[in-house]
């Protein structure tokens, strides 16, 4: 499965099955987080059950269904760059479950966090959980009533693009967009908005800050952006932070 069809398979899984994840799968998640940490100021983390053969996180038993075998802890700094960097490469290891065949979901408040256990450098906190697993065969009426709801959310393209009348914009920026749309981010609000200057060039921002939770979804956004832009043959990478510029190669 290449990236681009990981984007478009990936979904909120919220119901697991009991099925083991096999080691070779275990250790290439465990690889790109050692990238990952080794390449930027992150300490992603991943856990298997506990010694007593209990989950190493509690996940809201309103909102998932069965037991993720693993999961990853998106540990990082408490900082403005620290939570977009979580997004955009808490993404990248989502994308890559995928790919591999697994089910996940960004689970930033539905878990037992004064349960949680993890290691944290100084500065460090938990951001976000990922739970890994198998998608069970069937999803619960209550699972599958959440997600049609958040669902409901999924914005117009044209809302997430300033600058240009959508009827203009490059066929490549479009496509971009699309394919953040099909992004997870919380509660499905999308906050990221797409701005072309003048000059053609493209800013990330995000209007309005509400909980922090925005910054973790501009990381995704970024990184989904970029895939879809490369994917069109326009090669680039972010400047981070909120109005960061996309520069092309």
């Amino acid at each position: 499965m290449k990236t681009m069809e990981a984007i478009e398979e990936r979904f909120s899984c919220r119901a697991y099955s009991d099925k083991s994840i096999p080691d070779a799968v275990i250790q290439a998640l465990q690889n790109e987080i050692q990238v990952i940490n080794d390449d930027n100021d992150l300490n992603f983390q991943l856990y298997g059950a506990l010694e007593d053969g209990s989950p190493a996180f509690s996940l809201s038993q309103q909102m998932f269904a069965g037991t993720a075998p693993w999961f990853a802890a998106l540990v990082g700094p408490d900082t403005d760059l620290g939570k977009e960097q979580v997004g955009y490469f808490g993404e990248c290891l989502v994308l890559l479950a995928t790919q591999l065949g697994l089910g996940t979901c960004w689970v930033a408040g539905t878990f037992d966090r004064s349960a949680a256990k993890f290691e944290a450098r100084e500065g460090d906190v938990l951001h976000d959980i990922i739970p890994l697993g198998y998608a069970a065969e069937k999803t619960p009426l209550k699972q599958r009533t959440v997600r049609a709801a958040l669902r409901k959310r999924d914005k117009k393209p044209g809302a997430m693009l300033k600058g240009v009348n959508w009827d203009d914009a490059p066929a490549w920026i479009k496509d971009a967009i699309e394919s953040v749309i099909l992004g997870p981010s919380a509660v499905n609000e999308q906050p990221v908005v797409f701005e072309i200057d003048a000059d053609g060039v493209v800013r990330a921002t995000v209007p309005t800050i509400k909980s922090g939770l925005e910054l973790t979804d501009l990381g995704i956004a970024k990184l989904h952006f970029q895939l879809a832009a490369g994917n069109s043959g326009i090669a680039g990478a972010w400047e981070w932070g909120d109005g960061g510029r996309f520069l092309l190669a």
